[in-house]
C-alpha cells in the first residue's frame, strides 16, 4: 500500500487534507465536524485518530465505514479497491514517536476450553443454557479471572481481545462485581461473536433491522437475548465510548435505543443521567429522530418478568419521537441546574 493510494481513498470520500509530514490533518466528515485538524491520518498505513473525540487509533477501513455509514463490502470495495486496511501495523508510526501504536493483545480460542459450563447463576435469573452456550461463557477456576463467570470479547478479525468476568465468589470482600481484561474502550460486544457455523448473527441482526439497543451490562444483554432481542450491544457502564460511537456510525442505523439501567429508586438516577449524556454525545453523529431513550421497566432487564417485557416492547413500538425529544430536553435542563450535565456540553451537542 502507498501513501498515494491512501490519499486517493480519502479524497474520493471528500476529505480535504493538510500535509503535516508523516500524516495528514482534516475535519471529521462522518460527524459533520468543522475542525480542520480534528483527524490525524498516517500516510504509510491509513491509521487514524479523532482527537476531538479522544478516540483510539483505528484502521483506515473503519474511517471509510464511518464516512459512508455502511459496512457493506461492495460499497467499501469501491474505495478500498482490494487493499487490506483492516489491521493496525506496528510500523505505522516510528518507534521513537510518543504516539507509537501498541499492538493489541489477543488470546487463542483454546483458552475457552478451561471455562466450566456452570450455568446455575444465570439460569436462576431467567437465562437458558442455549443462550449461555451461544456466548461461549463459563466459570473460570484459575488465573486472573478466578471464581468469575467469564465472557470472551471478540474483535473485527474474529480474535479474542478481552474478557469480562462476573464475580461468583459469594464471599464478602472487596472484589468488584465485574472485572474487565483488555481495552474496554475499543469493544463493540457482541457484534463480532461467531456461531458454530462461523456466521455473525448479532452483526447480521443489527444490519437487517438497522436498529440497535444499547445496555449497561452483559447481564442485560443475556436477558434480552433470551427473550428474543438479538440486536443488542453492551456499553459496559453508563457512557458510550468514542470507539463505539464511530462503530455505530458505520452501521447505517435508522434507530438507536438507549436502554441503560433505571435507577429511579436511588437518590440520583445514574442510569438516566448516563442515558442523557450518551444521548447528547450521539447527537454529534445522528439526527434526534434516530435516538430513543427507553429504560428497562424494572431497575434492569435482569429484574423484568414476562409481563414487563411485553409492556416494555409495546411502549417501544408506540414510542413518540417528538414527545421523547421534548422529555429529554426538559430532563437535560433539570440536570444543567444540578450540574450533572455541563452547560458547554449541552450547547455544543444539543443545538449543533
Amino acid at each position: 500500500m502507498t501513501s498515494e493510494k491512501i490519499k486517493d481513498v480519502l479524497q474520493k470520500l471528500g476529505y480535504k487534507l493538510t500535509d503535516f509530514g508523516n500524516h495528514w490533518r482534516t475535519n471529521a466528515l462522518y460527524r459533520g465536524g468543522k475542525n480542520s485538524t480534528a483527524l490525524q491520518i498516517y500516510k504509510n498505513s491509513g491509521v487514524w485518530v479523532d482527537y476531538v473525540n479522544n478516540s483510539q487509533h483505528l484502521p483506515l477501513k473503519s474511517l471509510v465505514e464511518a464516512t459512508l455509514q455502511t459496512n457493506d463490502s461492495s460499497e467499501l470495495s469501491k474505495f478500498l479497491d482490494g487493499y487490506d486496511f483492516d489491521s493496525l501495523p506496528s510500523e505505522s508510526i516510528t518507534p521513537t514517536s510518543k504516539e507509537r501504536i501498541e499492538m493489541e493483545k489477543t488470546y487463542p480460542e483454546s483458552i475457552l476450553m478451561k471455562l466450566l459450563p456452570h450455568y446455575k447463576f444465570y439460569n436462576d435469573r431467567g437465562v437458558g443454557d442455549e443462550t449461555l452456550s451461544f456466548f461461549k461463557c463459563g466459570l473460570a477456576t484459575e488465573g486472573a479471572m478466578y471464581q468469575r463467570f467469564v465472557f470472551p470479547i471478540y474483535n473485527s478479525n474474529g480474535e479474542i481481545h478481552g474478557f469480562s468476568g462476573r464475580d461468583m465468589s459469594k464471599q464478602p470482600n472487596d472484589r468488584p462485581k465485574w472485572k474487565h481484561m483488555g481495552k474496554k474502550s475499543t469493544w463493540a460486544y457482541p457484534f463480532y461473536l461467531k456461531n458454530s457455523s462461523g456466521d455473525l448473527p448479532i452483526r447480521d441482526e443489527i444490519s437487517s433491522r438497522q436498529e440497535v439497543i444499547l445496555v449497561e451490562s452483559i447481564g442485560d444483554l443475556l436477558r434480552l437475548h433470551h427473550k428474543g432481542f438479538r440486536n443488542v450491544l453492551v456499553v459496559f457502564g453508563t457512557s458510550v465510548s468514542n470507539s463505539l460511537c464511530c462503530h455505530l456510525v458505520s452501521l447505517g442505523l435508522k434507530k438507536i435505543i438507549i436502554s441503560l439501567n433505571n435507577d429511579s429508586d436511588k437518590e440520583k438516577n445514574r442510569g438516566e443521567i448516563g442515558s442523557l449524556k450518551s444521548y447528547l454525545k450521539l447527537l454529534n453523529f445522528f439526527d434526534r429522530d434516530k435516538l430513543i431513550i427507553h429504560p428497562p421497566a424494572a431497575s434492569d432487564f435482569g429484574d423484568m418478568n414476562d409481563e414487563d417485557f411485553l409492556s416494555w416492547n409495546k411502549k417501544l413500538n408506540e414510542f413518540d419521537i417528538e414527545e421523547g425529544v421534548k422529555n429529554n430536553h426538559k430532563k437535560i435542563l433539570d440536570l444543567l441546574k444540578s450540574k450533572d450535565i455541563s452547560a458547554s456540553s449541552y450547547k455544543n451537542k444539543y443545538f449543533s
